[in-house]
């Protein structure tokens, strides 16, 4: 089975694939974003020129809950869900009982209408969706599937320039020449419009794609530095594609670090002056994955090496949109030890997972006796 998606990751995919400017907005709202994660948990997919392990209907769509997509993401899990959820209503529902989880579906039953006569069916002629064959319009049988190569869109490791290529792909594919020129011309006039504009603290400018990582990283840089940092510079910033800015070179080199473009980059560096020695944050914004945890953090520190920056003076920070988010709720147990969290909706607090220091081995004085 594909990974699990969260729908605000498919919600954000979907508007780059087909950008509002161009299509219907119902085909990437929430409602489809909701259909793209619940078909990708029940393995509702289908690969070319075969039947998917299951079809849907959309009502077995609706009864998806949150509470499933974020707790129950083993195969054997969504393997039962599906069973039941196609099976009917109550099995569903039983089955969330034996599983201890609130019944609290996303959507009603009436909106099914909308899921099957304004999405699937605009889906339908775009090749998103595929409809089983040999059924009778009467019949109450699952009909609905995912095309493989369209799910391959929500892949959450596709990211930058290989999910920016991938779409592009996909659109010259199997989109037709009217649908291919609306959604270039979608995506290009998305990427000007909504960008994204960032205030430097030496007061220059930056543009950053549309999306709401760019949202956190601004936040970052103008809402948290100001009141974290007393002298603080951005040394770089990475976003989707092959934008990398790279701060003063004259800053770098008095720092004596050099910034090689073409390895891995955290999402931003930022540099506090304001300290000696120079503290070096290096940030990660969090929309839909990839916080600073155990391993990513000796991944940075290895990073930060080859950069020449002294991983001694190395903090980190994860910057997440709320912490109502799902990404933030799913991931804030696998936090690294000895790094930072903080809210772009909160920006005057932050969290410090900071270790215990063993009070075994403190030293405590005694008291004067009494005279």
């Amino acid at each position: 089975m594909r990974t699990v998606i969260d729908p605000e990751l498919a919600e954000e995919r979907l508007g780059w694939i087909f950008p509002r400017t161009a299509f219907d907005t119902t085909l990437s709202g929430p409602i489809a974003a909701w259909a793209v994660a619940s078909l990708i948990y029940m393995d509702a997919v289908a690969p070319a020129d075969e039947d998917p392990p299951a079809w849907a209907r959309p009502t077995t769509i609706l009864w998806q809950q949150q509470n499933v997509l974020d707790g129950r993401t083993e195969q054997a899990d969504r393997e039962e869900w599906r069973t039941a959820a196609l099976r009917g209503r109550k099995a569903y529902e039983d089955l969330l009982v034996d599983w201890e989880l609130e019944i609290s579906p996303r959507y009603r039953e009436n909106s099914r209408e909308t899921l099957r006569d304004e999405v699937f069916k605009e889906w339908l002629s775009l090749n998103v969706m595929r409809q089983r064959p040999g059924l009778s319009t009467t019949s109450n049988l699952p009909r609905w599937a995912l095309e493989g190569h369209f799910a391959d869109l929500f892949d959450p490791t596709l990211e930058g320039d290989e999910l920016t290529e991938a779409i592009g792909r996909w659109t010259d594919d199997y989109l037709d020449a009217g649908a291919r020129l609306r959604a270039h011309r979608g995506r290009e006039s998305a990427s000007s419009e909504y960008a994204v504009t960032v205030s430097l603290p030496d007061g220059q400018q930056r543009t950053l794609e549309h999306g709401q990582s760019s949202e956190i990283l601004k936040g970052v840089i103008e809402e948290w530095a100001p009141r974290k940092l007393v002298d603080p510079v951005v040394l770089t910033i990475s976003e989707p594609g092959d934008k990398v800015y790279v701060g003063d070179q004259r800053t770098l080199a008095v720092l004596g670090v050099q910034i090689d473009v073409a390895s891995l980059l955290p999402d931003a560096v930022l540099v506090e002056l304001g300290t000696k020695p120079a503290e070096f944050w290096i940030v990660e914004a969090v929309y839909s994955d990839g916080p600073i945890h155990e391993r990513r953090k000796a991944e940075l520190l290895e990073w930060a090496a080859e950069q020449r920056i002294n991983p001694d003076s190395c903090r980190f920070l994860t910057a997440f949109s709320s912490r109502n988010a799902s990404p933030a709720k799913r991931r804030l147990k696998d936090i690294a030890a000895g790094t930072f969290v903080w809210y772009l909706d909160e920006p005057g607090l932050e969290l410090e997972l900071s270790l215990i220091e063993d009070g075994s081995e403190k030293v405590i004085p005694l008291r004067p006796s009494a005279p």
